[in-house]
């Protein structure tokens, strides 16, 4: 994960976001921004996961899927790795929908993904308007990045 990372903007007051699946992947990443002085927020959409990320220096919450929004007092982010398996939800168009409306004009999603599931999930991308929608291979699954441009669509 961590060969990902030149994709966050090595600027000042840079926001990132983690929908996290481990300790280590939240561990490389808190240890990164700490490094860049970027604001980071991860969040755990289980119980046993929050418990064992929830002390690394970082804003750590537990969040619902369900949840009308996953951004706090309407913060956007340049940013968001998205590790957790999104096969698992109960509705992965919504969570992106969610997702997007959280980002920054510009902003960077990393989806990671089997490789089975790579071009259906391209697709719904482009049908809720990300853009710039590329595959990255890395390792045994494909991290799809893809941008959020202009905002003209509502989600």
């Amino acid at each position: 994960m961590e060969e990902l990372f030149v994709i966050i903007p090595k600027l000042p007051g840079v926001r990132v976001y983690q929908f996290s699946d481990s300790l280590e992947s939240s561990k490389s990443l808190c240890e990164f921004c700490q490094e860049q002085g970027h604001y980071l927020e991860i969040v755990a959409l289980r119980d046993d996961l929050y418990e064992k990320i929830k002390d690394l220096p970082a804003k750590v919450r537990r969040l619902d899927e369900d949840k009308e929004r996953y951004n706090l007092r309407s913060m956007q982010f340049d940013t968001v790795f998205v590790n957790y398996d999104i096969t698992k939800l109960h509705d992965p168009e919504q969570f992106l929908r969610k997702i997007y409306r959280m980002m920054k004009n510009a902003g960077d999603l990393l989806l990671f993904l089997d490789e089975a599931d790579m071009e259906r999930y391209a697709k719904l991308l482009e049908d809720i308007n990300y853009v710039a929608i590329n595959p990255i291979h890395n390792r045994n699954s494909v991290v799809l990045s893809a941008k959020k441009m202009h905002g003209w669509q509502k989600v």
